[in-house]
């Protein structure tokens, strides 16, 4: 049935240049969150219906990992990173093997900075070189050519995830690593978050919500039919005809004061999770994002 509804997936496990594919119709549960911060993207994925001998293969090889969900023949790549740890297991009559995996793996936890940069060095040039650092390719969200430049030079010697948190409280940035990049997105003076130059995704009934947004004071938690294209730092556009408030203040705080368009709205998106069950109910996106 879920084939039906058009959900596709694709599982790559990866040893150097060896890969081993997994595809529909085999049963696959994933949760991926993706979040501001250096810890990058975490997933848990479960595969079932391997065989005994390819578990084992599985467990004593690979070490990469990859999954591209969505609905069509082209599913989007929703995580990619290394397995930390592996669990094999039985649910009933059906064995399976578990993946714990994330973005920021062993060669980004193991990513060391040791350089010193000389005078009048601009600072957008060290905070890329550092963020090369960590392997991943690097994306910069908004206006950095206010930085100065580092007068009498700079040294580093730290880890790489360390100097980059060092820079973003300096510089005013938030970092993360999540699928196959690593984000750079520089805060206001008021402390918002710099766009990507595109234009919102619309979340409405007729593109995909499910059921009603949740709000809060300022935000807003949103689910929606599994959309890869989704990520942090992009913008939502919320159009909804119902809402739930989901804030203690709900007797004390005039959210017609507040928020008169009642949640509907742009919104910058702070944290991305999709979910799925290939043979069950989930298959969604669930959006966290602040107002504009």
């Amino acid at each position: 049935m879920s084939r039906l509804l058009g959900r596709n997936y694709r599982l790559t496990l990866k040893d150097g240049d060896d890969e081993l594919v997994y595809e529909p119709p085999m049963q696959i549960r994933f949760s991926v969150d993706n979040r501001y911060g250096s810890e990058g993207s975490l997933a848990e994925i479960t595969l079932y219906g391997a065989s005994g001998r390819s578990r084992r293969a599985i467990y004593n090889k690979f070490d990469g990992i990859s999954l591209a969900a969505g609905y069509g023949e082209q599913p989007g790549l929703i995580f990619l990173g290394d397995i930390i740890n592996m669990e094999i297991g039985r649910e009933g009559v059906d064995k399976y093997i578990k993946f714990y995996a994330r973005t920021a793996g062993g060669a980004q936890a193991g990513a060391f900075v040791s350089k010193s940069w000389g005078a009048n060095t601009p600072q957008i040039d060290i905070i890329r070189e550092v963020a090369e650092s960590l392997l991943l390719p690097v994306e910069f969200i908004g206006d950095f050519s206010d930085l100065p430049r580092a007068l009498k030079g700079r040294s580093m010697c730290t880890s790489s995830v360390s100097c980059m948190n060092e820079l973003a409280d300096i510089h005013g940035f938030v970092w993360t690593m999540s699928a196959n990049r690593l984000t750079i997105i520089r805060k206001g003076p008021d402390g918002t978050l710099a766009k990507r130059n595109a234009p919102p995704h619309l979340i409405s009934a007729n593109t995909g919500m499910v059921g009603s947004p949740q709000i809060l004071l300022q935000a807003i938690e949103v689910t929606k039919k599994l959309d890869p294209a989704i990520a942090p730092g992009d913008q939502v556009d919320v159009q909804a005809e119902t809402r739930n408030f989901a804030f203690s203040q709900v007797y004390t705080a005039d959210m017609m004061q507040i928020d008169p368009a009642g949640g509907s709205g742009i919104y910058s998106v702070l944290n991305v999770k999709h979910q799925g069950d290939f043979y069950g109910s989930a298959w969604d996106t669930s959006i966290e994002g602040i107002r504009e």
